[in-house]
């Protein structure tokens, strides 16, 4: 698999994850517990991991700095104020190198997920915006006008059914790391969720004085929608980081007399299925696979996936490159 680093800035809100292909089995071991909870102390980190928490605290600080970890609530977007999405799916000119056009897209700030791939399109791009407005004009003002790009195929977001940040628990999906799902929330959850995505780590304190509540209100608030599965606060990492290195998106269309979201919800109740979108246009539904094989793939989309009542024909495209960043709240 290519390398997903492409000297891309790293550290701060809105950019995208490294790539390394060197983590130290302690950077490891840290990044797997804040990927279990984004807020745990340094201390637990340290009695974890039989380290002082003084070098705990040093080895995050690094991590966030390099921008291998981002540590923030992952949510639904709309939670964050953005009310529309969509996969683009571009078919490129050879002669210009897809990661070319990859540094391109990612500039836009409208554009959270890039991925090169191998299959009918040569990129794929996840947009996220405040309405379909700003979707169109973005896709016709900012993305068409790249060099290299001959075709554009979107597929609108109906729903972000499922999405689990957390890679090493997507292989062993339960109940217990069921991931996040969409919910309505509360005006006061909306701004705790917010602020919470600026900096998974900020006290408590400091989100009840800006909301006026009490620390206490704010701390329930939070373990309700940690433990309905309205959001997580955790670190996330390019799964490409963490030997995640046969990644694809899987079309899937599916079959006559059977409902996008009883498929969208079987598919999010697999192991290594890490995202679920259902759409619009030739496609039904497109699901993440992150699997650390060739054949762990095979194995997820024979056994798995193609076995699913409901799942007529499948399309599958293998991650080449991969390029995210966490999604910050909107602000006009």
């Amino acid at each position: 698999m290519a390398d997903a680093a492409l000297n891309l800035p790293s550290g701060g809100a809105g950019q995208f994850l490294a790539h390394v292909s060197d983590l130290s089995e302690t950077d490891r071991a840290i990044v797997l517990l804040l990927q279990e909870d984004g807020r745990r102390s340094y201390a637990n980190i340290a009695r974890e991991i039989g380290l002082a928490e003084r070098t705990v605290r040093h080895r995050v600080r690094d991590l966030l700095d390099r921008g291998v970890i981002q540590i923030t609530a992952v949510t639904n977007p709309v939670a964050l104020g953005y009310n529309a999405a969509a996969l683009i799916g571009l078919t490129t000119d050879p002669a210009v190198p897809a990661s070319t056009i990859a540094l391109s897209l990612v500039d836009i700030e409208a554009v959270d997920y890039v991925v090169v791939a191998a299959g009918r399109y040569t990129l794929f791009a996840e947009v996220i915006c405040r309405d379909m407005a700003a979707l169109q004009d973005i896709v016709e003002r900012q993305i068409g006008p790249i060099d290299g790009i001959r075709a554009i195929e979107c597929f609108p977001y109906l729903s972000l059914h499922y999405q689990l940040a957390r890679f090493d628990a997507a292989r062993r999906k339960s109940p217990e790391e069921a991931g996040v799902r969409p919910r309505q929330l509360s005006e006061t959850d909306r701004q705790i969720v917010r602020a919470l995505s600026d900096d998974g780590r900020a006290p408590l304190q400091s989100i009840a004085d800006t909301l006026s509540i009490s620390e206490t209100q704010v701390r329930n608030r939070v373990n309700e929608m940690t433990a309905a599965g309205v959001m997580n606060v955790i670190a996330i990492v390019n799964p490409i980081s963490f030997a995640y290195t046969t990644m694809a998106w899987v079309a899937v269309r599916v079959a006559s007399g059977h409902k996008m979201i009883d498929v969208a919800g079987a598919l999010s109740d697999l192991a290594h299925i890490t995202y679920v979108t259902i759409c619009t246009g030739r496609v039904d539904i497109f699901a993440e696979v992150a699997c650390v094989s060739p054949d762990e793939l095979r194995r997820v989309l024979d056994d798995d996936i193609r076995q699913l009542a409901g799942v007529g024909e499948i399309e599958v495209s293998i991650y080449q490159a991969l390029h995210y960043k966490r999604l910050t709240p909107f602000r006009d």
